[in-house]
């Protein structure tokens, strides 16, 4: 959160799609041996995922919902599942991108073109909802179920950037004590992050669904803005 912060790609500060280039030694985590270039290509979302699982607090024997089975909704649910969640059920709006889910251990998946969200997730809760739940669309309409579909005294985190006005019914929340949180990125996980791939805890290559060469970096860019039912997460190799 410093405000100082200057984070490479977002303006207007220059990405890392280049040969070389030099960072502080102390910004630099070393994979360990038994770790893929391609899984340490993936240790940053998992940061993601990891700082959205302490956010929810998600605790040995949970009940939880993730909308949005793009690469940091899976990502939540690694982290979900390594923090013991007993029940994870995730949304989304493609077969292929449910299908990864189940392989990566949701419990439950529901497909948001063809059910309805809150009727599917009271079925699959006993009528209860969620302990936590997760937004990782990127969508206004999403993130405004997340209050209907937390249970009593529930923790809903907002995990994707939604630019929109999201029209939320806060009596929602408050006849159930329930919270509204945020992140931002993340903070000094990596090392865990790491650690966590290292020792098999968390097994992440399967999220990479497409990979391209240094030199088609622009067909990767544009394959996961025109072609998200089958791009879940596109990695490029040097």
């Amino acid at each position: 959160m410093c405000p100082n912060v200057r984070f490479p790609s977002c303006p207007p500060y220059d990405g890392m799609l280049r040969d070389y280039v030099a960072i502080p030694a102390k910004l630099a985590h070393k994979l360990p041996d038994n770790v893929s270039t391609k899984e340490g290509a993936l240790i940053e979302p998992l940061a993601v995922g990891l700082s959205a699982a302490e956010r929810g607090n998600v605790t040995l024997g949970d009940t939880v919902v993730i909308l949005g089975a793009g690469c940091i909704g899976l990502v939540t649910l690694l982290a979900c599942k390594a923090r013991g969640a007993a029940k994870i059920i995730i949304a989304d709006l493609y077969d292929t991108h449910l299908a990864v889910a189940k392989k990566l251990g949701a419990s439950e998946v529901i497909n948001a073109a063809e059910e309805d969200i809150v009727k599917s997730v009271m079925e699959k809760t006993d009528g209860q909802g969620a302990r936590v739940v997760f937004e990782c669309a990127g969508s206004s309409h999403t993130a405004a179920l997340v209050p209907e579909l937390l249970k009593i005294c529930g923790t809903g985190v907002i995990v994707s950037n939604i630019n929109e006005i999201t029209p939320i019914r806060f009596i929602d929340l408050m006849y159930k004590e329930a919270e509204l949180r945020t992140i931002y990125r993340y903070k000094n996980n990596f090392p865990v992050a790491l650690r966590a791939v290292s020792s098999g805890n968390i097994k992440i290559d399967q999220i990479v669904s497409h990979e391209f060469d240094f030199n088609d970096v622009q067909s990767a860019f544009e394959n996961a803005l025109h072609n998200k039912k089958e791009v879940i997460k596109a990695v490029v190799r040097l």
